[in-house]
């Protein structure tokens, strides 16, 4: 790759910056080392693939590479997407009820086919850097994504995604559980919920991602059905998972919500992601918080299938830093967390900009085990971000413009 990289369509003003071969200073008329400090008329200074430092104001100098009036920035983190539903986008019924939902995937995952589904995530993931994602927590359940994100060099976290009975998959590596941990990009474990996964399954999985120093994801108080499973209503849900082979009579379930459920199961810690928690109380924010759970929240995509949308204020308000995905094309419009940013400022005027931009980023980053590599342009993380072709005048114009950049 060259030291700069115009990756999306024209007009779009976005230009992806890689490491650098050689040692050199970005400049930008602007550069957003955190989501707290914005500068003016700053410079990157990077060599050997790192940020050395930042430099206000910019020497000149042969080795300045001067950006334009624009921002620099780090890159954007899709904490949480499924790039193997891509093939689905507007085949499946929204605001429908999940049940519903989950028929409708299964049935259409399995008329579309391998081939259509791979081209259709190739694509995909293609379009990623286009949209400024620097990281992903790609969750995959038929394990198709794997090779063709290596190949890319994408950066970030692939789960293989496990569901039902413990039987099938434990102690086997050819079934998919093959972990590494590396930069740029990991191979974890991913269980898919409470309501689809066997709680001994779980467990074997999350204490063979903590051997391994591997981040372990899975949904958590999503939708109702899994709300109502958990407190130990034996309902539809019950009668469909045994239709797909999947007997739940021993599982600890009732009284419980699926945070404390899982807390009991001993899965919940700081290398644990939860992703969506719709349906929580505050006897589960203090699990959460106690236990330093990470979180993951996807806005469109509740809405768009739930109806309904998560508590941000109350994450933040306790400090649990949730991350920003945007779940799949299947129950969303787009990968894009620029658009994921516009729609939480527009449904969320109450939340600090900088609170915004850092679930975009630097809590991403955190959620996957990757806060000491990227997240900020602070000295010693990789020498990789965006540039946006913008102007502004002040720093609170600039975050108002970044946070927009959806619309």
């Amino acid at each position: 790759m060259g030291d700069t990289e115009n990756m999306t369509a024209p007009g779009s003003g976005i230009r992806y910056i890689t490491q650098p071969s050689k040692s050199r200073t970005f400049r930008a008329g602007w550069v957003i080392k955190d989501p707290w400090t914005v500068l003016e008329n700053a410079g990157v200074v990077v060599a050997g693939g790192q940020i050395q430092k930042i430099v206000v104001p910019v020497p000149k100098d042969a080795s300045v590479v001067d950006l334009g009036p624009g921002v620099l920035m780090a890159p954007l983190v899709n904490a949480h997407l499924h790039l193997e539903l891509s093939a689905l986008k507007n085949r499946l019924p929204l605001g429908k009820g999940f049940a519903p939902w989950v028929a409708a995937l299964i049935r259409e995952r399995e008329a579309a086919g391998i081939l259509t589904l791979k081209a259709a995530a190739q694509k995909a993931a293609a379009s990623l850097r286009d949209m400024g994602v620097g990281l992903v927590g790609e969750i995959s359940t038929l394990g198709i994504t794997r090779q063709m994100l290596h190949t890319r060099g994408q950066a970030g976290v692939w789960f293989k995604e496990f569901l039902g009975d413990e039987k099938e998959y434990l102690g086997d590596e050819k079934k998919g559980l093959n972990l590494k941990k590396q930069v740029p990009l990991s191979f974890s474990a991913a269980g898919h919920g409470p309501h689809t996964t066997a709680p001994k399954l779980l467990t074997a999985l999350k204490k063979r991602t903590r051997a391994a120093g591997l981040v372990f994801s899975l949904h958590a108080a999503e939708s109702d059905v899994e709300k109502d499973f958990i407190a130990g209503t034996r309902s539809g849900w019950t009668d469909f998972l045994a239709s797909r082979g999947i007997d739940t009579t021993a599982w600890p379930v009732g009284n419980k919500t699926p945070v404390a459920y899982l807390h009991d199961l001993g899965v919940l810690d700081s290398t644990t992601l939860a992703v969506h928690l719709l349906h929580v109380t505050d006897r589960d924010l203090d699990i959460l918080a106690r236990t330093g759970t990470k979180l993951c929240l996807c806005p469109r995509s509740n809405l768009n299938l739930h109806g309904i949308l998560p508590d941000i204020a109350s994450f933040l308000s306790r400090n649990l830093a949730p991350a920003l995905g945007t779940d799949s094309l299947a129950s969303c419009d787009s990968l894009d967390v620029f658009d994921e940013m516009a729609f939480v400022r527009h449904h969320y005027p109450q939340i600090p900009l900088p609170d915004i931009l850092a679930m975009a980023t630097i809590y991403g980053a955190r959620a996957l085990g990757l806060g000491n590599h990227w997240g900020t342009l602070e000295t010693g993380r990789s020498a990789l971000f965006l540039y946006l072709d913008m102007a502004a005048r002040t720093p609170a114009e600039v975050m108002e413009k970044v946070t927009a950049y959806g619309i």
